[in-house]
């Protein structure tokens, strides 16, 4: 790029002057839960992919990162460095005949070098890459679509839910995100602070990728043939609402490329919608993706964060069982406020006192939120709207 324009000669040439206007994401500092950057911006990964176990500050080292060798040297794992655990993010290259990369690395011009470099010693280029294939909307994974755009001619494959959000205007998505918080408990002042940053992340979506950038627009659970491979996209909302694995066979084996589902050793935090409506839906859209994933069987993974392990099995269990366990959590801190003399909770209040950060309690709340709504529909606790700001107790 030069001069603020993009001199690519490929098919989106005639889109140039319209994608130059748009300024690229920097780079976020590190996530700091009491000393939160001055820049919405700046912390819009860090609000979207924070992990939610107890093994959130796991970090995963380098030599650990790295595919074994043999068949599975026929994927190349490219990293770009982000400022939370686990301190990294993987995007793969498949070298076919036509070369597939799978995601595109974090945002920022520390991680356009990273990728490009990545490439480069690997013997290619951003231009090279013939078909992009994203598994979700989340900015580390959608970070540098427009460096390998500016730089070749590749079809580019998205899940055909983020359509649907690009469909929505900002408009109608900021009156839910400030309803949904409202909902919680949110005082007015933090509101207002916690739903300029949600938005923030909405911008940076569609900032991030052009719309008219999308060639194919995959459907949930139907078969997607890329090049000479095909894939079985299996549609895995919870994480997020647009989130998609792609299995395939590779040398023998079967592969699933999992994007921030099957991660080992931890869970991707149920983030799904932010707080645009469906916010109480987040976790039973996760189980109902792990029960998806439990229906098929793979020999190898291949994440998002982590090492790429052979635990396919054994991560999507032990994701539901942090899951149940978050549910088990949530409904035993209501009990106990209710206990202690409160007749009924809001949602702010049950993260209140773990975190007087507006950011952190964003964070919780997605999970609380959803857990509450889970709990609700189950039959464990109940709910009523007062005034816009909704109180829960235990059933």
């Amino acid at each position: 790029m030069e001069d603020g324009h993009y001199r690519s000669p490929n098919k989106y040439a005639n889109r140039v002057r319209s994608w130059s206007a748009v300024p690229r994401l920097e780079q976020p500092r590190p996530l700091r839960a009491t000393a939160p950057a001055s820049s919405p911006r700046d912390r819009l990964a860090a609000w979207q992919n924070i992990t939610q176990t107890g093994l959130v500050r796991v970090s995963v080292s380098r030599t650990n990162r790295s595919p074994p060798e043999g068949d599975q040297s026929q994927v190349h794992r490219l990293e770009c460095s982000v400022e939370w655990p686990p301190d990294h993010t993987a995007a793969y290259l498949l070298p076919d005949e036509e070369p597939i990369l799978v995601d595109a690395g974090m945002a920022g011009e520390r991680a356009r070098t990273e990728l490009i470099d990545g490439l480069e010693a690997i013997g290619y280029e951003p231009g090279d890459v013939d078909h992009l294939l994203l598994t979700h909307a989340h900015i580390d994974h959608i970070g540098q679509v427009r460096t390998i755009l500016e730089a070749g001619d590749p079809t580019v494959y998205a899940p055909a839910r983020l359509r649907e959000l690009f469909r929505r205007d900002l408009e109608t998505v900021e009156a839910a995100t400030r309803a949904n918080l409202r909902e919680t408990g949110f005082d007015s002042d933090r509101l207002e602070v916690a739903a300029d940053e949600l938005l923030e992340i909405h911008r940076g979506i569609r900032e991030a990728v052009p719309f008219e950038a999308v060639d194919v627009w995959i459907d949930a659970d139907e078969p997607v043939e890329i090049g000479s491979r095909e894939f079985d996209s299996i549609y895995t909302p919870g994480h997020h609402v647009t989130h998609h694995c792609y299995g395939t066979e590779l040398g023998g084996e079967r592969v699933v490329f999992a994007g921030d589902m099957a991660i080992e050793p931890f869970r991707a935090a149920a983030i799904h919608v932010n707080f645009d409506d469906g916010v109480r839906e987040g976790i039973d859209a996760y189980l109902e993706a792990l029960d998806r994933l439990a229906d098929y069987s793979f020999d190898r993974v291949y994440p998002g964060h982590g090492p790429v392990h052979d635990r396919y099995r054994e991560t999507i269990e032990r994701s539901r069982a942090d899951l149940e366990d978050r549910l088990d959590r949530c409904v035993e801190r209501l009990a106990d406020r209710c206990a202690g003399g409160e007749e009924s909770v809001t949602a702010i209040a049950l993260v209140r006192d773990r975190s007087d950060d507006v950011r952190t309690r964003v964070m919780m709340l997605r999970e609380t939120v959803a857990a509450l709504g889970t709990l609700e529909r189950r039959g464990r606790v109940e709910s009523r709207l007062d005034d816009g700001v909704r109180y829960y107790e235990p059933a």
